[in-house]
């Protein structure tokens, strides 16, 4: 009978400890699934980028290898004295990795290189796709308050076929600006004004492409939902990445002479972007003039989009920010000269916002539709092929229509938005006048 008793009692406590451990552990689930999850899929979404991590592409393995060799060539502390056109922070990182030891070059694709060297680029960049997503999903959240819209957000950008490539195959580091334009939306929903600024001037200068975003800066100074005064910390942000090649024992100048190299070097409308001038390319190689009136044109056709949006008046409320930002960002490698296939890296996201944004389900084809849209145009670079062989650089125009039609659907879709309500102010006499 004890025996009876004590097997009674041993499974009543097994039964009850079971329960206890089954309760607390769908506790845990409920609690951290998201957490979990997003970890897994970061853990897939990086092993998938390491398996193809020494793949080489000629900007990596021919062009950044060979200012590193350089570098080790004239020493570390004269980095800045070798020709490249990136950014002086840039190759600052370039010059710390010419440290590393290399042991034996690995040969892949015929290119030879330290290991070493792909594996630092290239981890850095997926270090910048992760907090790119990290961004993309506080954004969501700070407008939605909904954990599992931030959460999908940040599985989809982790997992966007074209901003694989960019990273894990081209090599190339358009994560790392857009990951700066995503803090910086960030700060002007958070209304940290000194932020936005300081990654602004940190964002110019390490990659040209800042300016993209400038237009949408000036339309929030214009609107009054940023501060224009504070503009001087983005020269403290600017100055902290020259700061390593004025240590280094640089002239004041020296710095400053990457933003004219990049911006000299290009003499084509378009090298292979779908945007407005690859429609009408010709080879302007020898004519400036074409160069000069495109880029004003470009400058004019900006200028145009941003003044319907500004007499619009539209209400800046935290979401219509983030519309109104996906627009103006893009529309500016839209419209301007000599840019490359990948500088649509930001719609391709923002396209992300917009869709989780929006109440209508259809608008998450455009996620489809852009990154259809980018791996055309970079299908000739990584692949060595046309999207349409027959076609040849032709092929590309496909894209530029998609992508005018997703910049046009943005455009009428924010001309639908809220207008600002006009405020009354009193003026003499106690007369009220409507005032924006």
């Amino acid at each position: 009978m004890k025996i009876k008793e004590f097997f009674s009692k041993s499974k009543d406590k097994i039964s009850s400890n079971y329960q206890k451990f089954d309760f607390n552990f769908r506790n845990f689930l409920n609690k951290y699934i998201l957490i979990i999850v997003a970890v897994l899929v970061t853990a897939l979404a990086l092993t998938a980028r390491y398996l193809v991590i020494l793949f080489p592409t000629n900007d990596v393995a021919g062009i950044i290898f060979s200012w590193i060799r350089n570098i080790q060539v004239v020493g570390f502390k004269n980095y800045y004295t070798i020709e490249a056109d990136y950014s002086y922070f840039l190759l600052f990182i370039y010059a710390i990795i010419s440290l590393f030891p290399t042991g034996k070059e690995v040969v892949v694709g015929g290119y030879s290189f330290p290991s070493i060297w792909m594996y630092s680029i290239k981890t850095m960049n997926y270090v910048n796709d992760i907090l790119l997503a990290i961004a993309i999903a506080l954004i969501i959240y700070h407008l939605t308050k909904d954990k599992t819209k931030s959460f999908i957000s940040y599985c989809i950008i982790l997992c966007l076929p074209v901003q694989f490539a960019n990273s894990a195959l081209w090599g190339n580091c358009d994560s790392l600006y857009v990951m700066l334009f995503a803090f910086t939306l960030l700060a002007i929903l958070k209304k940290k004004d000194w932020l936005v600024w300081l990654l602004f001037g940190f964002t110019l200068g390490t990659k040209l492409q800042a300016v993209f975003i400038a237009p949408l800066l000036l339309y929030l100074c214009l609107t009054k939902r940023l501060k224009f005064y504070k503009c001087y910390l983005a020269i403290a942000g600017l100055f902290i990445t020259f700061l390593p090649t004025w240590i280094c024992g640089s002239g004041f100048v020296k710095p400053f002479t990457y933003f004219f190299t990049q911006a000299g070097k290009w003499k084509q409308l378009t090298l292979g972007c779908p945007n407005l001038w690859h429609l009408f390319y010709i080879d302007n190689t020898y004519y400036d003039f074409v160069n000069v009136g495109a880029t004003i044109l470009g400058l004019v056709l900006i200028g145009i989009f941003f003044a319907i949006l500004f007499i619009k008046k539209i209400k800046m409320t935290d979401e219509n920010i983030i519309k109104v930002a996906i627009f103006l960002i893009s529309i500016v490698p839209f419209f301007l000269t000599h840019m490359h296939e990948r500088y649509f890296y930001f719609l391709d996201v923002g396209v992300v916002l917009y869709a989780l944004l929006s109440k209508k389900k259809i608008d998450l084809s455009l996620i489809v539709i852009m990154q259809i849209s980018s791996g055309i145009a970079y299908c000739h670079y990584l692949s060595g092929k046309y999207f349409i062989e027959a076609l040849g650089e032709d092929s590309v125009n496909i894209a530029t229509f998609i992508n005018i039609f997703v910049l046009g659907y943005l455009f009428i879709n924010l001309l639908k938005l809220e207008k600002e309500e006009p405020k009354l102010v009193k003026v003499a006499d106690n007369q009220l006048v409507r005032c924006f």
